[in-house]
């Protein structure tokens, strides 16, 4: 114990250092907004397309932990942690032909997720809430000037610290239905069998019903500089012009999220009811004494005196579906502008000439957009997995301290799987057996309109969870490459091709549990 309470401090110790400000990005479109935004995933997710919010953990080791959708907490059952990082790769390509290539690695998160009773799950962590880091050159012929050399730059982004809580109210209500119906005696039982299945039905969901809420702390600095250089042949009527913005935000926000599924054991058996009804009618064609007309007769009886019976699922299916939402919060912040005049000398050394204003320190606030999305999902046993997400950002209601808001509404759509061969296998071909193949794909459509084109975002991924430690069942090591294309059909706008591999590591254990017995 005194170890896995060294682990936990540790951790804590280290998330505001985990959680500085790192190269996520090189995309110019990071410019706009606050930057370019994280999706609240791990690598498990990232390896099924970043669809998260119909996605349940399971409640067997290894758990995994789902920030994206907070209800999914209250079915962590063992002290969970979870820790990853991200390789990215970007190559860029300009309406001239030009490339620039780009590489770096960073941080990703950090979360330790534990079970309350028996029916709820906390998770506390750490990880990149935005990412700016862009470097952009635009040249304009002006008038009685010449050409005129545009550089903006930024770097930095916000983090996020989180916390969070997630239960199942009505953890025990199909419990209760069945031993209020099962021990009725059947004079007092009042309801059909089409009212006892739509009624079971409603328990399931409710039985199954999950909600939660997360609790972020966001923080960072975003610095935004604008270089405006002149001409050489006129620097001694026009001085080079330097703006500076340095921003600042300490601020909480929320979102919640909910989560329910009904399983399916048996269904409606009409391939064996089928098979009964033509094996009773090839039994009266072997007779030989009945003739064509008799056997159709035949056939209508054996027909309508053939029960449609269920038959059960040699693996049980359970439907998912999921809700979240990220709430239209503000974020307080503190910048400072500045606007200078210089030359460069000699050396290319920029000398100040002087100060066109100066404010520090000013208050201000980012207006957040609203986002919601619905996800629908399929287990099937313990061998597949498949989930759905569909997600609408209002980013026409985002704003930006006093300056006009240009964006628009974007849509998010992503799908993926897991497939495990056989999850508790044991013997010499056991690891293989256990390894988890995650494919995933996503499309968004952007909130950034240029040209009467949006920015839009397409990529693909795959992943293996790689099971390790004493009976490979209580950590798991997730790898999960993804390869995406932003941009748009202008042939004038920057396009990126993208690589990224995400890494992460999951360790399950029973910690901060009182046994009953020595």
């Amino acid at each position: 114990m005194k170890n896995k309470a060294l682990i936990v401090i540790t951790l804590l110790a280290l998330l505001p250092f985990l959680g500085q400000t790192q190269s996520n990005t090189f995309s110019p479109y990071s410019r706009y907004g606050i930057g370019e935004l994280r999706q609240p995933t791990f690598s498990h997710n990232t390896g099924m397309g970043g669809a998260h919010i119909a996605l349940k953990p399971d409640s067997t080791m290894p758990i995994f932990i789902n920030v994206g959708n907070p209800a999914s907490y209250a079915l962590i059952k063992l002290t969970t942690l979870e820790v990853g990082g991200s390789f990215l790769y970007s190559n860029f390509k300009g309406s001239n032909s030009t490339s620039l290539k780009k590489w770096g690695t960073n941080f990703s998160y950090g979360a330790i997720g534990f079970p309350i009773r028996n029916n709820g799950g906390a998770c506390f962590g750490v990880a990149p809430y935005s990412s700016v880091g862009y470097e952009t050159k635009n040249i304009k012929q002006e008038e009685s000037i010449g050409q005129v050399e545009y550089n903006y730059k930024g770097d930095g982004g916000l983090n996020k610290a989180f916390i969070g809580y997630g239960i199942m109210p009505f953890i025990k209500r199909m419990g209760k239905f069945r031993s209020n119906y099962y021990y009725t005696p059947d004079s007092l039982k009042v309801l059909s069998h089409k009212q006892y299945m739509r009624r079971q039905g409603i328990n399931k969901l409710l039985s199954d019903f999950s909600i939660g809420f997360n609790v972020n702390y966001i923080f960072g600095t975003i610095v935004n500089t604008t270089r405006v250089l002149y001409p050489n042949v006129n620097t001694t009527i026009y001085d080079n012009t330097y703006r500076e913005r340095i921003l600042n935000t300490k601020t909480f926000t929320g979102n919640f999220g909910a989560q329910t599924g009904i399983s399916v054991d048996s269904v409606k058996d009409h391939k064996g009811r089928a098979h009964r009804i033509e094996s009773a009618l090839q039994t009266f064609k072997a007779l030989g004494v009945f003739t064509t007309e008799e056997l159709k007769v035949k056939k209508d009886s054996i027909e309508a005196s053939t029960q449609l019976v269920k038959r059960a699922l040699k693996q049980r299916v359970k439907i998912t579906f999921g809700y979240f939402m990220n709430l239209n919060n503000s974020l307080n912040v503190d910048y400072t502008t500045g606007v200078y005049n210089y030359i460069l000398n000699g050396f290319g050394q920029e000398i100040l000439r002087d100060t066109v204003f100066y404010t520090p320190d000013k208050k201000g606030s980012i207006k957040m957009p609203l986002e919601q999305g619905f996800g629908i999902g399929l287990k099937k046993g313990e061998k597949l997995s498949v989930v759905a997400d569909f997600a609408i950002t209002n980013w026409q209601n985002f704003k930006y301290l006093d300056e006009t808001n240009d964006l628009r509404k974007s849509y998010r759509i992503a799908v993926g799987m897991n497939f495990v061969p056989e999850k508790y296998a044991a013997g010499r071909d056991a690891f293989f057996k256990r390894l988890n193949y995650r494919l995933g794909a996503s499309y968004k459509s952007g909130s950034i309109y240029l040209n009467n084109s949006y920015i839009s975002d397409y990529s693909v991924s795959a992943g293996i969870g790689i099971p390790v430690g004493i009976g490979r069942l209580s950590s798991m090591v997730n790898i999960s490459g993804q390869y995406g294309f932003m941009g748009s059909n202008d042939p004038t706008l920057i396009k990126q091709n993208y690589w990224r591999v995400n890494f992460g590591f999951t360790f399950c254990d029973r910690w901060f549990q009182k046994y009953k017995y020595d």
